[in-house]
């Protein structure tokens, strides 16, 4: 996978703030296992950010080596990705887990052949971040009166086009888009858009800026396959978060509401 150069807004890391975040770290060594050998189950992508934030590309975890205390992590498919890696000191790995963000820091990463493939060792931390907060949750989003979103994406032709894609669904933290295939390849994972427009039925338009964290071909109810964009929101103002969220929590109660109606 790619290696993407963060123009702007490099990650601030949760696991760097023990003021604010302290209570969300765990140090008990099986605790910490649990968690890894999940992200190992479930076949998680894992974001391996270098270099302070400023370079990353996605990953998996492919194995445990307990009795080593090592951790193996599946190599770009790009060269530069992988020297990168192994030249950084300082590499933080974030990753999903059913609605909770996992982080840990490794000192270093090393290459290693097993069964016969190349592969990144690390060893196990003694401490990693889980994170479970509001905003991590999602809600989708309306089909009856979608969320839009606008931004402007290069074309082949060197100038730039306009596209307007349907939200399917939202949290304090980002939000996908839905698009058609077509489009796959006017974006790249990293790829930053400044500006975008995110309009709300009977609410407000936002202006805010996304980073591209995922791009999938999905298979919808009716077996039509549709562009996935997950995004995350980059230096969103206070203020528009708050609304994001306000907005998230209505959903949630009116769809309760509504769960409770029909039952």
């Amino acid at each position: 996978m790619t290696l993407a150069k963060n123009d702007v807004s490099v990650p601030v890391f949760e696991i760097d703030q023990p003021a604010s975040y302290g209570k969300y770290l765990l140090h008990n060594r099986t605790e910490i296992l649990v968690h890894l050998r999940a992200l190992l189950k479930h076949r998680t992508l894992v974001s391996v950010y270098l270099d302070e934030g400023k370079q990353f590309f996605l990953s998996s975890l492919l194995g445990l080596d307990e009795g080593n205390n090592q951790l193996i992590l599946d190599r770009s498919n790009q060269p530069e990705s992988n020297d990168a890696a192994l030249k950084s000191s300082r590499i933080t790995l974030s990753a999903p887990l059913d609605r909770v963000k996992i982080q840990l820091r490794l000192g270093g990463l090393s290459v290693a052949t097993v069964n016969g493939d190349k592969v990144l060792v690390g060893t196990i931390p003694a401490e990693i971040l889980r994170l479970q907060r509001r905003e991590f949750f999602r809600v989708e989003t309306p089909q009856a009166q979608p969320l839009r979103c606008k931004l402007a994406v290069a074309t082949h032709s060197g100038g730039n086009t306009v596209v307007d894609y349907p939200l399917y669904d939202l949290s304090g933290g980002g939000l996908s888009l839905l698009g058609p295939i077509r489009d796959a390849e006017l974006f790249s994972l990293g790829e930053l858009f400044h500006d975008c427009r995110l309009e709300i039925p009977g609410e407000n338009v936002l202006s805010i800026n996304l980073r591209v964290c995922e791009i999938l071909k999905i298979e919808m109810a009716d077996g039509e396959q549709q562009l996935r964009l997950g995004c995350e929101f980059v230096s969103l103002p206070g203020t528009r978060q708050a609304f994001i969220e306000r907005y998230i929590a209505r959903q949630s109660r009116e769809r309760k509401t509504y769960r409770n109606e029909i039952a």
